[in-house]
C-alpha cells in the first residue's frame, strides 16, 4: 500500500501528461476514460489560478473523506463523471477535483500523524510530503510536516541521503521548496502591505528563483508568472515610493530652507533690535566707544544701515569729547597732585612705619600657598566635626577607685554628650582591657582636650575622623589621609645679614691698616633648616613620623618646606611656624640725638704805635730795623711790620724813631673763633714830632647748637648702622721715580673720612617691653686746614705732605630701655680759657698811660657733647589698617 501511494502521484503526473499531449484527438468514446483519468489527476495536478480562485469564492463545502486505509485505491477505481455540458460543466468538473485533492490531501495528513505516533518519523515525514503535493494549501500537513523534519534533524542533508534512492526524496526537497517560495512570497505580501518595498522585492525575488529552479512545485497560486507580476508590481511601487520619497524630501528641503530663512531674517531682526537696544543703553551710560562697537556691528549686518551709520559717528564723536573732557581732567589733577608732592616735600615723615591704605586694600587679601592648598583638601564634614568637639565641654572624671574607666564606656559617655559618633577599632579592642584604661580627673574642658589627653595618657591608642566618626585607634592604624603642602620659611630659614660700620682713625704712614672687627655670621634669622625639621618632628605628632613611612618632611635650601602629612598635623605646623614667627616681624625704630653746644667769648683790646708814612723814613730812607741790616740779620724783624710809629728830628746830627706793637705768641681764640672784625682807630700827629697811633678793639661771643640726628630702623636681632661722612682725599706720602738724568716724585693719595657713625643692634624682650640695645656711635672730626710738611726726599726740587689730625669721640656700650624711651648715652664737656696781655714794661703798669702801652687778650670757650637716644617697638600687624580704615562692612 506505501508503495503504491509513493508511486501514485507519478502515474496520475504521466497518465495527465498523456492526456495533455493530444487532447483534441479525444473523442466521445473516450470521454468516461478521460473523465476518470481528470478524475484521478485532480488530486495531484496544479489547478489553474483562475479556477482556483473562482473555487475558493464559490464553494467552501468538503466532500466526506474516504477510509483511511483504502482511500486512495476508491479513488482510482470508483470515482465516475459525466462528460462535461459546456464551460459549466469543466468548471465544476475542476471543482470536484480540487474537493477530493483535499480529502486525500487530508487523509494522507492523518496518515502521518499516525506514523508520528508510532514514532516512524520517515514514513510521516512522506506521508506529509504527499498531503502538501496534494493540498499545498493544508496548513495541518505543513506544520506537521515542519515538525516531523525537525524531529527527524536536517531536513535537507539527511532526508536527501535517506529518500535519494527514491522519489520519496524528492517529494520532500519539491515540499520543502514550495514551503520556502509559499514563505517569500507572503513575506513580500506582508513586506508590500507594511509598505517597506525593498523587502518585498528581495522576497519576491527569492520566491522566483525558488520557482525557476523548482519548476514543478508550482501551483494555481504559486507559480513563476503570479511571483513575477507581484515583483515588478513591488518593483513598481518601490519606483514610485521612492520618487515619491524624494518628492517629499524635496519639498520639505525646500519648507525647512524656507522656514529656515524666515527664523534667520527674525534672528537678524532680534539681533539688530538687540544690538539698538544695546547702542543707546551705553550712549546713555556714556560708555560711547562700546555703543560705537555694537553700531559697528548694526553695520556689518546690514552695510547700508542710515541710522546706525549716524549713530556711529555721534557715538565716536561723543566719545572724542568725553575723552577730551577726562584728559583736562586728569591734567589738572596731576597738576595739582604736583604740587601737593611738592609741599608734602617740605614736611617730612615722621612715622617709621606707614601703610598705604589703597595698597593695603590688595595686599590684605593675599594667602600663602599652603593655605590655598589646605582649604582645597579640606573635608567639610571633618571640620564640622572638630568645630563640634572644640565648642563642647564635657567633665573629664574617669577614675574607678583608681583603676580607670574602660575605654569603650569612655566613647560611649563622649558620644552622648556630644552626639557625635565614637567606635573603636578592632586592633584597640584586642588590646588589653587595662592597657586602655582612662584614668582622667580634671574639670571641665573640650572634648577636644580630652581626647588629646586620652591620647597622650594610654599608651598606644590615639584618635582620627573618618566618615564623620571619631575613631579611636592605634598608632599603627594611625596611618594615611595625607595632604601635600608647601610652606615658605625663607623668613625664618635665611640669616638677615649684619652691617658693621667702618671704623674712621687715619691710616699709618707706613701702609698697615687698623685690624676690622670680626663678625660673626649668623646661620638663620631664627632657625637652621636642619633644626627647623628636626623641632616639627620632635614637638609635632612624634609617633606618626615613624608609624607611615608616607609622612615626610624636606627643606629646601631656598626656605620651601613640603610637608606630607594628616591635616591635623598640617595645621598643628601652621601654628608652630606662626608661633615662630611672633618675633621675626618685630622691627626697632632708634633715633639717635649728638648734641654739641658751644658757647665762646672773645674780647682783645690794644694799642701799637706805627704805621707812619714815606716822610717818617728819614733822609736816608731807612727802615726802623731793631737788628742792623735787614739784608745780613738772621730771621725776621719783631711785629708784622718794619714801619715805624714816632719819629722826631731835632734839626741836628741824627733823629729818633720809635715803634710799639703788641704781639701774642699764640693765637687768641680758635681756628673758627678769631680776634677778627671789631674796632680798628689810627690817629697820626705830624709836626717836628711825628706820632701814628692804632687802636684795636674787638669783643666776641657765640652760642652754637649742633645737633645730628641719625635715625634707622632695623630688624629685631640684626646689627645696622647709619653713617654721615665727608671724605676728604690728602698727599700722604710720594714714591720717587728714578729715570736716567731724573727723579720724579709721585705723590700717593689716601681718603680721610670724618662725621658720625650710628652703629647699633636691638634685642627686644619677650614681653615686648624692654629694648636691649648694642651701641657703637662713632663721632670723627677733622681739623681743617690739613697740616702740611714740605721735604726733599733727596732731590732738588721740594714736596709737600699733609699730615691729618682727626678728633674721635666713640662710645661701646650695651644698655636695656623701655619701648618708647630715652636714654642719655654720653656726654663730653670741654671747656678752654685764655687771658692773654702783652705791653711796654714799667710803662704798662702806670695808671692811664699803661692803656696806651699794653694788649689785652681773653678767650673762653665751653663746649659739651651729648648723645641721646630713643627706641620705639614697631610691629607691623598691630599697625595695620583696621577693616574700618579701609572701608569694610564689620
Amino acid at each position: 500500500m506505501r508503495t503504491r501511494l509513493t508511486l501514485l502521484p507519478f502515474l496520475i503526473t504521466a497518465s495527465v501528461a498523456c492526456q495533455a499531449a493530444d487532447p483534441q484527438n479525444a473523442g466521445p468514446h473516450n470521454t468516461g476514460q478521460h473523465a476518470a483519468n481528470d478524475t484521478i489527476a485532480s488530486a495531484v495536478t496544479p489547478i489553474t489560478p483562475s479556477a482556483s480562485r473562482s473555487g475558493n469564492e464559490l464553494f467552501t463545502a468538503p466532500l466526506e473523506a474516504a477510509s483511511a486505509s483504502g482511500a486512495g485505491m476508491a479513488l482510482a477505481a470508483n470515482v465516475t463523471a459525466s462528460a462535461p455540458q459546456g464551460a459549466q460543466d469543466d468548471f465544476n468538473l475542476a471543482q470536484i477535483r480540487m474537493q477530493k485533492s483535499r480529502a486525500l490531501s487530508t487523509q494522507f495528513a492523518e496518515l502521518a500523524e499516525e506514523a508520528l505516533n508510532r514514532g516512524d518519523i520517515k514514513d510521516a515525514v512522506e506521508q506529509f510530503a504527499s498531503a502538501i503535493e496534494l493540498d499545498p494549501s493544508n496548513q495541518t500537513a505543513r506544520e506537521g510536516f515542519r515538525r516531523a523534519l525537525a524531529m527527524q534533524g536536517d531536513p535537507l542533508s539527511t532526508a536527501g541521503e535517506q529518500f535519494s534512492s527514491n522519489v520519496g526524496g524528492l517529494e520532500v526537497r519539491e515540499a520543502m521548496a514550495r514551503m520556502r517560495a509559499e514563505d517569500f512570497a507572503n513575506s513580500g505580501r506582508v513586506a508590500m502591505e507594511q509598505g517597506d518595498y525593498d523587502a518585498a522585492v528581495q522576497n519576491f525575488r527569492q520566491a522566483e528563483t525558488i520557482l525557476k529552479l523548482n519548476p514543478l512545485i508550482a501551483t494555481n497560486s504559486l507559480d513563476e508568472q503570479i511571483i513575477r507580476g507581484e515583483l515588478e508590481a513591488a518593483i513598481n511601487l518601490r519606483t514610485e515610493a521612492q520618487s515619491m520619497k524624494l518628492q517629499r524630501e524635496r519639498e520639505e528641503a525646500e519648507e525647512q530652507v524656507s522656514r529656515l530663512q524666515a527664523e534667520e531674517a527674525n534672528r537678524l531682526e532680534n539681533k539688530l533690535r538687540e544690538y539698538y537696544q544695546r547702542a543707546d543703553r551705553a550712549f546713555r551710560a556714556e560708555k560711547y566707544a562700546e555703543s560705537a562697537k555694537f553700531a559697528e556691528l548694526i553695520l556689518i549686518r546690514d552695510p547700508g544701515n542710515r541710522f546706525a551709520t549716524e549713530m556711529l559717528e555721534i557715538a565716536r564723536e561723543s566719545g572724542h569729547a568725553k575723552v577730551s573732557s577726562r584728559l583736562r581732567r586728569e591734567y589738572r589733577e596731576s597738576w595739582l597732585r604736583t604740587f601737593d608732592e611738592l609741599r608734602t616735600m617740605d614736611i617730612p615723615q615722621t612715622d617709621a612705619l606707614v601703610f598705604d591704605i589703597d595698597r593695603w586694600k590688595d595686599v590684605v587679601d593675599r594667602s600663602p600657598l599652603s593655605e590655598l592648598q589646605l582649604e582645597a583638601a579640606a573635608n567639610p564634614e571633618r571640620d564640622a566635626v572638630m568645630a563640634k568637639l572644640e565648642q563642647i565641654l564635657v567633665p573629664a572624671r574617669f577614675d574607678n577607685d583608681g583603676e580607670g574607666v574602660p575605654l569603650a564606656n569612655v566613647a560611649d559617655f563622649l558620644q552622648q554628650q556630644s552626639g557625635i559618633n565614637f567606635q573603636l577599632s578592632s586592633a584597640v579592642k584586642d588590646l588589653d582591657e587595662e592597657e586602655t584604661a582612662v584614668k582622667l580627673q580634671r574639670p571641665e574642658g573640650s572634648v577636644m582636650l580630652v581626647l588629646n589627653l586620652i591620647a597622650e595618657t594610654v599608651p598606644d591608642v590615639s584618635w582620627k575622623i573618618e566618615d564623620g566618626v571619631v575613631l579611636f585607634v592605634t598608632q599603627e592604624e594611625l596611618t594615611g589621609g595625607q595632604v601635600n603642602a608647601t610652606y615658605s620659611v625663607a623668613d625664618l630659614v635665611t640669616p638677615i645679614p649684619d652691617y658693621a660700620a667702618p671704623d674712621i682713625n687715619v691710616e699709618p704712614s707706613q701702609g698697615l691698616a687698623l685690624p676690622e672687627e670680626d663678625i660673626e655670621e649668623r646661620e638663620a634669622n631664627v632657625i637652621g633648616i636642619s633644626q627647623l625639621e628636626e623641632l616639627i618632628r620632635n614637638n609635632v605628632a612624634t609617633a606618626t613620623w615613624e608609624n607611615d613611612p608616607a609622612n615626610s618632611i624636606r627643606v629646601t635650601e631656598r626656605g620651601q618646606m613640603v610637608v606630607n602629612q594628616t591635616p591635623d598635623v598640617q595645621r598643628q605646623i601652621v601654628a608652630l611656624l606662626e608661633d615662630l614667627r611672633e618675633s621675626t616681624g618685630i622691627l626697632v625704630d632708634i633715633q639717635a640725638r649728638f648734641m654739641r653746644v658751644e658757647d665762646n667769648f672773645l674780647e682783645d683790646i690794644g694799642v701799637d704805635f706805627r704805621g707812619l708814612g714815606q716822610p717818617g723814613l728819614g733822609v736816608d730812607n731807612q727802615e726802623f730795623n731793631d737788628f742792623g741790616d735787614g739784608s745780613s740779620d738772621l730771621g725776621n724783624e719783631i711785629g708784622r711790620t718794619s714801619d715805624i710809629g714816632a719819629f722826631f728830628d731835632d734839626g741836628a746830627d741824627g733823629n729818633y724813631k720809635a715803634r710799639v706793637e703788641d704781639l701774642y705768641d699764640t693765637q687768641l681764640g680758635s681756628d673758627n673763633f678769631q680776634a677778627s672784625g671789631g674796632l680798628s682807630f689810627q690817629w697820626a700827629f705830624l709836626n717836628d714830632l711825628q706820632l701814628e697811633l692804632i687802636l684795636r678793639a674787638v669783643q666776641k661771643s657765640e652760642r652754637i647748637e649742633t645737633v645730628t640726628a641719625p635715625r634707622v630702623t632695623v630688624n629685631n636681632g640684626a646689627r645696622a648702622n647709619v653713617s654721615v661722612l665727608n671724605q676728604v682725599a690728602y698727599v700722604q706720602d710720594f714714591d720717587v721715580q728714578i729715570a736716567q738724568a731724573a727723579s720724579i716724585a709721585d705723590p700717593i693719595i689716601k681718603v680721610i673720612q670724618d662725621g658720625v657713625i650710628l652703629d647699633v643692634r636691638p634685642v627686644v624682650s619677650a614681653d615686648l617691653q624692654y629694648i636691649t640695645l648694642e651701641l657703637r656711635p662713632t663721632i670723627a672730626q677733622l681739623q681743617r686746614p690739613i697740616r702740611e710738611q714740605p721735604t726733599t726726599l733727596g732731590t732738588q726740587n721740594s714736596v709737600t705732605i699733609q699730615l691729618p689730625e682727626v678728633e674721635i669721640q666713640r662710645v661701646r656700650t650695651s644698655i636695656p630701655i623701655p619701648d618708647g624711651g630715652t636714654v642719655l648715652l654720653g656726654g663730653l664737656k670741654e671747656s678752654t680759657k685764655q687771658d692773654t696781655r702783652s705791653g711796654v714794661p714799667i710803662l704798662n703798669k702806670i695808671p692811664l698811660i699803661s692803656a696806651l702801652f699794653e694788649r689785652k687778650g681773653n678767650y673762653i670757650s665751653n663746649r659739651k657733647l651729648l648723645i641721646l637716644l630713643n627706641a620705639q617697638i614697631e610691629i607691623p600687624y598691630e599697625q595695620a589698617p583696621s577693616d574700618a580704615e579701609l572701608g569694610r562692612d564689620l
